[in-house]
């Protein structure tokens, strides 16, 4: 989403904007100006003046980083840096409602290492978490990897929580994905 990755034709999101992304779920907000808040800030680092951004709406990306030296090259208007502090729209349920309604799945806790293709999105991480059967977290896993496409992964985005971490500039909740490909278990 940054002007330098987009400018250089390295962005699985170039040419993105305006278009589905997500699932349905997944509401972004760029909310600089939350007052005692990690990440809050008047500008960016060139000097412009930050503002309230929808990044992404509900399925639909609405803006990119773009900086002013990489808006010149790209011959479009700066909008902004980067993000400041990044906002989700909340669901319903809180992290043990989400896990309650897993009938077989994973809880990741941790990523170890792994690489993933900026022009591509396509990723493999190392993870470590728990095994969930039946809503309940069973048996600690690690030396798993994850696999896949970013564009996919969030299109299999089917729950968003409502307890996002507040001590941190990305202010993310639990989030629930469903096929996921995931190897040795």
């Amino acid at each position: 989403m940054y002007g330098s990755a987009l400018q250089q034709k390295n962005s699985f999101l170039l040419d993105k904007l305006g278009q589905q992304i997500t699932s349905d779920k997944l509401t972004i907000v760029d909310t600089p100006h939350l007052k005692r808040s990690f990440g809050a800030r008047w500008f960016d680092g060139e000097g412009v003046a930050t503002k309230q951004r929808v990044i992404v709406d509900k399925v639909v990306l609405q803006t990119y980083f773009i900086d002013t030296y990489n808006s010149k090259k790209m011959g479009v208007k700066p909008t902004i840096a980067s993000p400041s502090i990044l906002n989700a729209g909340l669901g319903e349920q809180n992290f043990e409602g989400i896990m309650k309604s897993v009938q077989k799945g994973i809880w990741i806790t941790g990523f170890n290492g792994g690489n993933s293709n900026a022009t591509t999105g396509d990723f493999s991480f190392g993870v470590e978490g728990f095994l969930i059967e039946n809503g309940i977290a069973t048996t600690p896993i690690g030396e798993m990897n994850i696999t896949g496409n970013m564009l996919a992964l969030w299109a299999n985005l089917i729950e968003v929580g409502n307890d996002p971490r507040t001590n941190s500039s990305w202010r993310m909740p639990s989030l629930l994905f469903s096929d996921v490909n995931f190897s040795g278990l």
